[in-house]
């Protein structure tokens, strides 16, 4: 119960908005008001987030001007807007996630935040102490834009507005506490993951694991249904400690199902088999906090103290 837990009232700037007002006569003098408002967080979203040169860049003005009057940007722009009139749903949310942040960690800062158009570049991104969430990624599964970029149906069916706290949970989450692992194999790559797994389930407590995991019903069924024999075919395949990258992607990159298993299977079951590892260590090992389990770089101890034998 985080109802006690005391946060500075939340702020969300709307870096889209600012941008699509700008006066296209004076981009320079508008720049410096966004350097203003923003910080380094400005310069940063014009270099690696859309793209578009630095600010002392001589092409940056009529770069500027070809964002903001382009025709389908303008486009997705209205369509941003429409859907997400005010961001008083996404402050609510974000109040309870920050909410439980403080309460497992009271001693870190707290982001600012900001909505944006990133060009269909990015979701949620977390650069300089603010998260950045590119409202135009989660205009509706169906939306025309989408189809246009032919965006493959595993992601575009992900990309709605209720996608949005998990993915800033997990963008900021893997921000926060970057890969620690002692270790680059396969074990240690899914029991990271699995760390920010078990960290997403901490700051939304009452969402649902097909959101959390950008999977559906159907796909998480399949995990719950085949996770011995997915444990099983780690072991027997000796891939839990192999460090070759072509391996391991096979069961942690994107994709429309995992290649090894059938085409009903969901991407990333090593990811969530990792989550379960850790779900497994945190109930084994009452006595350890949030923080001492991101701190532990050591992916076989997890496995070890977890325990881990899923059933048949």
């Amino acid at each position: 119960d985080v109802t006690n837990v005391d946060i500075q009232d939340i702020t969300i700037n709307r870096l889209e908005q600012d941008i699509f007002k700008m006066d296209t006569t004076n981009i320079m003098a508008s720049t410096k008001l966004l350097e203003r408002k923003y910080g380094h967080f400005y310069n940063t979203f014009i270099t690696g987030i859309i793209n578009n040169g630095g600010l002392r860049d001589s092409s940056y003005s009529f770069r500027m001007k070809q964002f903001i009057r382009d025709k389908d940007m303008r486009e997705a722009y209205e369509n941003c807007q429409k859907i997400f009139p005010t961001t008083d749903t996404l402050k609510e949310q974000l109040t309870q996630i920050f909410k439980h942040y403080k309460h497992y960690f009271p001693n870190k800062n707290l982001p600012k935040v900001c909505t944006m158009m990133s060009g269909f570049n990015y979701s949620a991104v977390m650069l300089d102490s603010t998260i950045g969430i590119g409202l135009e990624m989660y205009l509706g599964s169906k939306n025309k834009f989408y189809e246009m970029l032919t965006m493959p149906r595993y992601k575009s069916m992900f990309m709605n507005k209720e996608n949005i706290p998990s993915d800033v949970v997990r963008a900021w989450m893997t921000s926060e506490f970057p890969y620690n692992m002692n270790k680059n194999d396969f074990l240690s790559e899914i029991i990271y993951y699995g760390k920010i797994m078990y960290l997403t389930d901490a700051m939304l407590p009452t969402t649902s694991d097909t959101l959390k995991m950008q999977y559906t019903r159907k796909q998480l069924e399949y995990c719950n249904q085949n996770e011995f024999n997915m444990w099983s075919y780690f072991a027997a395949q000796k891939l839990l400690y192999t460090t070759d990258q072509a391996e391991i992607m096979k069961f942690t990159s994107e994709g429309p199902f995992t290649t090894a298993f059938s085409k009903d299977s969901p991407p990333r079951v090593g990811y969530w088999i990792g989550w379960q590892i850790v779900k497994q260590y945190m109930k084994n090992n009452p006595d350890s906090s949030l923080e001492q389990l991101m701190n532990e770089t050591d992916a076989q101890k997890i496995l070890t103290k977890a325990k881990y034998k899923p059933g048949k």
